[in-house]
């Protein structure tokens, strides 16, 4: 995984690199996303039957039960490039029920994008890119069923690959604020079956090294091979702070 993010970041550097000769300028973003998930996650057991947990956590109960999380977005911009790197990891515990039986899920969940965006329209203050790029998704599960004398702690969950493409806009407001709007398509079988996500993020300026921003994220991924089933809506507001330089 690791040597694949350096070859494609590698090579969307080295493209634009020959195609503008324009200052780098680049961003780091650690933020907080106030996130609900609901889904289902599941897997076939030694005896060939379906296991599927339900899932429906709002962000307070998600808050609560948080074990670890980080989240941050890199970015790099030049000329009529932008390209950005999101990573979100976090492990929560889910109360759940497998077959009217209570358990609890232990559930980490890791997600990386590397995306590569073309600005091919300028109107105004209006701003149009197109972008590709790839998700990295690593789902590990851990269930612990407690019946009568008896505990089972089965371990589940699988990682893959998407493509990713989509649209991107920024809307320059005024001097202080700006509005990124996107919408994205991946998976098309390749990893997932499908995802599909939206993302609006209004950047307030405060110098010139420093933005606050304001967030809004609904990211849909559904996933089933090698036994795992992965079928998650993850949705909810976010802020973050940005050093620039």
């Amino acid at each position: 995984m690791c040597k694949s993010i350096i070859l494609f970041t590698c090579l969307i550097m080295c493209s634009s690199s020959q195609l503008s000769a324009e200052q780098w300028k680049f961003e780091v973003s650690p933020y907080l996303w106030a996130v609900s998930q609901q889904g289902q996650t599941g897997y076939i057991d030694r005896n060939g039957q379906p296991v599927n947990v339900d899932i429906d956590m709002s962000f307070s109960e998600i808050f609560e039960n948080l074990d670890g999380a980080v989240l941050v977005n890199l970015q790099a911009d030049k000329g009529n490039w932008n390209m950005w790197i999101d990573l979100v990891y976090m492990k929560l515990k889910y109360d759940a029920k497998v077959d009217n039986v209570s358990a609890e899920l232990t559930a980490k969940q890791k997600l990386l994008d590397v995306v590569a965006a073309y600005r091919f329209a300028r109107q105004g203050d209006m701003h149009w890119y197109s972008f590709m790029g790839v998700r990295f998704v690593d789902v590990n599960n851990q269930l612990d069923v407690r019946i009568v004398d008896q505990r089972l702690t089965p371990n589940f969950g699988d990682n893959w690959v998407d493509p990713l493409f989509g649209l991107k806009n920024k809307w320059v407001i005024n001097e202080s604020f700006y509005l990124n709007s996107r919408a994205e398509l991946g998976g098309f079988g390749v990893g997932s079956d499908l995802s599909w996500a939206l993302n609006f993020t209004l950047n307030q300026n405060l110098s010139d090294n420093w933005d606050l921003k304001y967030s809004f994220r609904y990211i849909d991924l559904d996933y089933q091979d090698n036994d795992f089933l992965f079928d998650m809506a993850s949705s909810g507001f976010g802020v973050g702070v940005t050093y620039q330089f």
